[in-house]
């Protein structure tokens, strides 16, 4: 079992090393409120049922709530893990968990049934991150064929350990 503080210490020290940019952790104060709160009740249902699945993964998995004690979502090397709360001009980045979650569940498009009972929190060229609450693993898909599951980890550090070997 790999420690999720360990692993993003690495993902740190490689970002400083090559210049990305380092978000800032999760105010503790927004944390705990994700934790106790509810949804806004003026949100409709995709985005009360995003809300509740993302607080659903805080609450179950410390080890995935750790990362956002330490930086806020990160971006390297094409590897992106979603932030909670990174805003751009007063709005949330591109890479936001909940944005990105939000599309997956209703999109005009399409929407991926082997996605939408998941949450999803990062991606790279070729495959998105997840976790399946029913399944209680993390896992990595394959973008273009979300049904095939290239990887499953039972925590959040070997999901980490895994992704590091692709960016190095």
């Amino acid at each position: 079992m790999n420690d999720t503080n360990k692993m993003i210490g690495t993902f740190n020290t490689l970002m400083v090393s090559n210049n990305y940019p380092v978000s800032c952790p999760v105010a503790p104060d927004t944390m705990m409120d994700l934790i106790r709160n509810s949804a806004p009740a003026e949100w409709d249902e995709v985005k009360r049922g995003v809300y509740a699945d993302v607080q659903r993964l805080v609450i179950n998995r410390p080890d995935y709530a750790d990362m956002f004690n330490i930086m806020d979502g990160l971006e390297y090397n094409g590897l992106t893990l979603y932030s909670m709360t990174q805003t751009e001009n007063g709005e949330p980045v591109w890479s936001n968990i909940y944005i990105q979650n939000i599309e997956v569940r209703d999109n005009e498009i399409y929407v991926d049934p082997n996605l939408a009972d998941k949450v999803v929190i990062g991606e790279d060229g070729m495959s998105v991150f997840v976790y399946a609450l029913k399944d209680n693993h993390f896992q990595i898909r394959d973008k273009a064929s979300t049904d095939y599951v290239i990887e499953e980890h039972g925590t959040f550090g070997d999901l980490l350990s895994a992704l590091i070997v692709t960016v190095k």
